[in-house]
């Protein structure tokens, strides 16, 4: 028996965004980690049936439970704002595992003042670039306004490292 589609909205909340409870299904729902595996293919077909959706033409035998999903894939690697599938290390499902890698690194590689500048930067990079792939893109961002940021690092960095290499 196929479900009836006709008053579905795929894109009002699935949950009460008015409860903590609501959001915060809202946002493990977006980040879930698995997300990141699903495959190139898969994430195009779940594009295709957001916007069907939108549209209001769904394929005959599709269930809630698909476009759900397809939702949830086309939050978590979609840009909000430009529709452009994001970078998947730029992901907020990406986030966690990223950023655990990130740590254990930066926890195993602490003895020497080089390795902890070289790991403290790989995280810095790895936060602009989640920050850059999760921003606003309805405000545009010149190349001009973020090349300062991106280069501050490296003289503090080449600083950092001939200090350190001075002084042992």
């Amino acid at each position: 028996m196929e479900a009836d589609l006709s008053g579905f909205n795929i894109d009002a909340p699935r949950w009460d965004q008015c409860t903590f409870l609501g959001r915060v299904k809202h946002f493990f729902n977006i980040t879930d980690p698995r997300t990141v595996l699903v495959p190139e293919r898969e994430l195009d077909w779940a594009k295709v049936m957001v916007e069907k959706s939108r549209m209001g033409v769904v394929p005959p035998g599709t269930q809630v439970e698909q476009l759900l999903y397809a939702k949830k894939l086309y939050d978590s690697a979609f840009h909000p704002d430009t529709g452009e599938k994001m970078n998947v290390i730029g992901r907020m499902s990406f986030q966690v595992p990223g950023g655990m890698i990130i740590t254990g690194f930066m926890l195993q590689f602490y003895r020497t003042m080089p390795a902890v500048i070289f790991w403290q930067w790989v995280n810095q990079s790895f936060n602009a670039l989640v920050n850059y792939t999760n921003r606003n893109a309805a405000s545009p961002t010149s190349g001009r306004e973020l090349h300062p940021w991106w280069a501050a690092g490296y003289p503090l960095l080449l600083w950092l490292l001939l200090t350190v290499s001075t002084s042992q």
